[in-house]
């Protein structure tokens, strides 16, 4: 949940065509076109992601998802510094087409495995309300405060610095912050499997 409150990637699909307007000089219908690539890139990303991390499931089965996701918030942020705090120029908008569909693609390898976790580590008769959670709650949290709190420091600050706070270092720090998981998914994990075998092995004894 704290890493959801750190998912500056949020900030990209609410002030990506602003920044292309006011700080890379394009027209409000050229800096759209982004919005396509961007698009294409997350689906990819949400579909390959969800390969992969099936892929890894059989390779590192404690660790595997954790390490994937640390990985999608630090590309995210290397993406993001290269597609934002480099100018390079408003003669075409295809270089930053590039760069919003990789930044569609590291986000959209999200989805694919945080939810996965947290279903792994809750029991099914409490996933409903542990996704209801993480979705509904804190999401909803992160949106809003990316969206009011971004909006009052661009104003002072410009947009492409608060794309720096927020979409590089903020998501580094999350990805830092996932290393915890590394100590307590594989335990959580455990202590789940271990109840649903129980459980099975009761409902068998009494069949």
């Amino acid at each position: 949940m704290a890493s959801r409150l750190l998912s500056g990637h949020l900030l990209i699909t609410i002030f990506g065509i602003q920044f292309l307007v006011t700080e890379r000089g394009f027209s409000n219908a050229v800096a759209a076109l982004v919005l396509l690539p961007f698009g294409i890139g997350y689906f990819v990303g949400t579909v390959g992601g969800g390969w992969l991390v099936g892929r890894l499931d059989r390779v590192l089965p404690d660790r595997g998802r954790v390490a994937f996701i640390q990985t999608a918030q630090i590309l995210f942020a290397v993406v993001a510094f290269l597609g934002t705090q480099i100018n390079y120029g408003s003669e075409s908008i295809a270089i930053y087409a590039v760069f919003w569909a990789l930044c569609g693609a590291c986000q959209g390898l999200n989805p694919p495995v945080n939810r996965p976790i947290v279903a792994s580590v809750v029991v099914p008769e409490l996933r409903g309300q542990a996704f209801a959670i993480f979705l509904t709650i804190f999401e909803t949290i992160g949106w809003a405060a990316f969206s009011l709190g971004a909006g009052q420091l661009a104003a002072s600050l410009g947009i492409q610095t608060v794309f720096l706070w927020v979409l590089v270092v903020l998501m580094l720090v999350n990805a830092a912050l996932l290393s915890t998981l590394y100590f307590v998914y594989p335990r959580d994990v455990r202590k789940v499997t271990a109840t649903l075998e129980q459980r099975r092995a009761q409902a068998l004894s009494h069949s």
